[in-house]
């Protein structure tokens, strides 16, 4: 593996840090469908999680193995596309989730005299919420970018290779 170069050492430890994020709303989640109200809810965040967590998983394997001109195999091709595609729809998911903390904080910051503490407690979802949503897009454009980059440079060690052949 040569060097990483600092866009993708930055795309790296962002990759770390969401992964961190989604693990702890994935231990919130399976700890909502053993002691929550709505279960099928909280299973179909575990789900939503679950996948991300798969997909931060995958980018930082190819990161670490594919960098920079060792083409994807088939398995990992197919494994990208199905987790880019469900983590695309995804997002929907986590804008629909910053809603629900924003209308959640709104509403209890409007409404209640609350200590320091508690402003602290009622807006530390919204932010992690707000973090999860903003840098699952940035990871998804930057696996958009990893994936070509990869592949580029793909085409051009065969290319190089086969004029050198000649």
């Amino acid at each position: 593996m040569t060097d990483l170069p600092g866009k993708w050492r930055i795309f790296k430890a962002v990759c770390i840090i969401q992964m961190t994020l989604v693990l702890l709303m994935l231990l919130i989640s399976v700890s909502g469908v053993f002691y929550g109200d709505n279960v099928a809810w909280r299973l179909f965040e575990t789900v939503c999680y679950g996948l991300m967590i798969a997909f931060l998983y995958l980018g930082l394997n190819i990161l670490n193995d594919n960098y920079p001109d060792n083409s994807l195999s088939n398995r990992q091709r197919r494994s990208f596309n199905l987790l880019f595609l469900a983590n695309f729809l995804m997002i929907a998911f986590l804008f629909a989730k910053v809603i629900v903390q924003w209308r959640y904080a709104t509403g209890l910051l409007s409404n209640y005299e609350l200590t320091a503490r508690g402003k602290l407690m009622v807006l530390v979802p919204l932010i992690i919420a707000i973090a999860v949503f903003i840098v699952n897009i940035f990871y998804l454009a930057g696996m958009y970018r990893l994936r070509l980059q990869i592949h580029a440079n793909t085409l051009r060690q065969i290319n190089d290779d086969f004029i050198k052949d000649r």
